[in-house]
């Protein structure tokens, strides 16, 4: 019964910020808890991880998600400096709260996705996710590269970030993958994701899906 509220909050939030988007009401209530939100969404799903592990593991998720979300912060910054990594990109004023320009919720970001496209690849595929360390690597990757093509023109109308010339390029989802395989490969190394995640990672997925499938639909 609690986690099927917990579910149900999930999706009425994420819900009704896509709607709120589609509709174009309370855009700058919006932008304002764009950035909050996304590292609520962080310190949520962490907690969900974190007290079903055994002491051992606990310490171990909770490394690697600092790791992950230094991480990918790091990577973002880089990635605007060069221009090499991503593509050509600049961050825009929705995501509040930056350093040296980079909004501190991508790190949360990065973390959340890589959880719910885990946890989605352990729902639909049990038995292969178990079995094959390798197998659930590369499709959580391929996860996090979909729904990385859904959030991109959501996240240019959102002004979340722009791409220089108007188009995301190949080499932004080729890093995805690469930069996806590499933190999952990391957690495996340490013992993590051996156990199903709680259920309501997946939910995660599907309701930041649902949340940028209805910006995109705004016109």
């Amino acid at each position: 019964m609690v986690n099927r509220l917990k579910i149900g909050v999930l999706y009425l939030l994420l819900g009704a910020g896509g709607l709120w988007h589609l509709l174009n009401v309370l855009q700058d209530v919006m932008q304002v808890l764009a950035s909050p939100i996304m590292i609520g969404l962080g310190v949520w799903l962490f907690w969900e991880c974190w007290r079903i592990g055994s002491q051992g593991q606990r310490q171990k998720f909770g490394i690697w998600s600092i790791v992950v979300i230094i991480g990918s912060f790091g990577i973002e910054w880089l990635g605007v400096r060069t221009g090499q990594i991503f593509g050509v990109y600049t961050y825009g004023q929705t995501l509040r709260l930056t350093i040296d320009d980079v909004p501190i919720s991508i790190g949360c970001a990065w973390f959340v996705m890589l959880i719910a496209s885990t946890a989605t690849v352990q729902t639909i595929a049990p038995k292969t996710s178990a079995r094959s360390p390798f197998m659930l690597t590369c499709f959580a990757a391929l996860l996090m590269v979909c729904f990385d093509l859904l959030m991109e023109p959501a996240a240019v109308k959102l002004n979340y970030w722009t791409w220089v010339g108007e188009h995301v390029p190949l080499k932004n989802y080729v890093t995805w993958f690469g930069l996806s395989v590499i933190f999952m490969t990391s957690g495996l190394r340490i013992g993590l994701f051996r156990q199903p995640l709680p259920p309501i990672a997946f939910h995660f997925y599907l309701a930041q899906l649902g949340y940028f499938g209805l910006v995109c639909l705004k016109g």
